[in-house]
This record gives structure tokens, sequence and C-alpha cells, in this order.
């Protein structure tokens, strides 16, 4: 497994500094660019995700998806463009974004523990919080969708910027008064290809087999540099 991590120059953006595919790390920038996107779950033009956070993450049996992060007015921004999975199975693939508040690395998921979720083809997703009784699903349940959340999937078409064959995509728009704000939080990012029943995660070393999410202890850091994720 391997990690491309690429930061391109952006306008209006914070500098970025290169992270070591090693370290685990999604440095996450303010992107005033994000108050134009338009959530139909693709790239809806050419520059739309552009001003944003760029990791692309890649397996040696070439599966591979682009991970787009931004933040701006209380908000987190991720667009998960998973260019490696073209069987479009609506209603069974899937993308989630989990989020540590307060990054504590816990083995069991606890309250500041959140996880976003949403179909393919779904134009709504799910928000499930830590410290369930539940343990059948990694500690977490099932809670309220909260005001101005939003998670949907669509099918990409010309304006993708990475493939020209159709594939499944994934937006998100999660407010960030849902956590405690910071500049480091934990982060898991996982993609469920429904045709091979078979989990991608980010960190790639975490090994997803089955519906339970992992432990928060395993997620990797979602830094913000510049500390303008905390204000």
């Amino acid at each position: 497994m391997k990690i491309i991590i690429l930061f391109p120059a952006l306008i209006f953006l914070i500098p970025f500094v290169t992270a070591n595919a090693d370290s685990e790390q999604i440095l996450i920038t303010k992107s005033l660019a994000m108050k134009d996107i338009i959530f139909d779950g693709k790239w809806t033009n050419l520059n739309e995700w552009k001003q944003s956070s760029h990791n692309h993450i890649s397996y040696d049996n070439e599966m591979n998806f682009h991970l787009r992060t931004a933040h701006q007015d209380g908000f987190f921004y991720v667009f998960i463009d998973t260019i490696g999975d073209k069987t479009l199975d609506k209603n069974s693939d899937r993308a989630t974004v989990c989020i540590d508040g307060k990054n504590e690395k816990n083995l069991i998921a606890d309250q500041n523990d959140y996880c976003f979720s949403v179909a393919f083809g779904q134009k709504q997703g799910r928000i499930f919080q830590g410290d369930s009784i539940i343990k059948l699903n990694g500690n977490f349940q099932r809670i309220h969708n909260i005001e101005n959340f939003i998670a949907l999937s669509n099918v990409s078409d010309e304006n993708d910027r990475y493939s020209k064959t159709p594939h499944s995509s994934y937006e998100f728009k999660i407010p960030l008064d849902l956590l405690e704000r910071s500049d480091n939080y934990g982060f898991y990012v996982s993609v469920y290809d429904s045709s091979i029943n078979a989990y991608y995660s980010w960190p790639t070393e975490i090994h997803r087999e089955y519906n339970a999410i992992p432990s928060p202890k395993s997620w990797g850091n979602l830094i913000s540099p510049d500390k303008s994720m905390a204000n």
C-alpha cells in the first residue's frame, strides 16, 4: 500500500506544509472557495474542489481514491472521489468520514467520536456517535442528523478531474459545532466496494473487514497547520 500526498498551489489559501506519508497526517486548509460548492455528489465543474487539500490514497490492487478536504466558517468539507471503484452499486457502496473531537486515541469510541456516512446514490447521509451500549458497530450508534449537515453521492461525469470513466463520488459538509473546536482531530476515512465486499481506509494500515467502525486508537490525525480550524 502507498499514499501519494499532493498539495497544489492554491489562491487565497494558507501556505502548505508537505506531510510525510508515514506520519498518518492529513493537513487541512482554510478555503474561501467552499462557499461556492454545489452539493450534487460530484465535481460540478473542473475547478469546484480545486482550492482544497489533496491526498491520493492508493492500493496495490489498483484501488485508489482522491481525498479533498478544507474548512470555512465553522464547517468541515470533504470530497471522496473513488476512481478505483467503477461498479456503481447503488445503495450498497458507501463512504464514511470519522472525527475524534478530542483526538484522545481511545481504544473504545466515546461521546466526542463521530462518524458521517452516505451510500452511493443517496441524497442524505447519517451521523453516528460513540459511547453506544451496542457493541456491534464499534461502539457507535446512529443519532439524529443536525442542521446544515450534508452528505450525498453521485456518479461522476466529464467534469471529474481524475477520471472520465464513470465512478462513485461523495461530498460532505460537516458542522464543526458538533465538535470542540481544535486544530488537531483524530481522523478516519473509508470507502466500501460492495461488488467485492471490501473496505479501503485511510490510514491504510487499518484493515477493516466487516461493518464495525475501527477503534479511534487506530485513526490518523487531521491537522490545521495555521490553527485556523480552532477559531
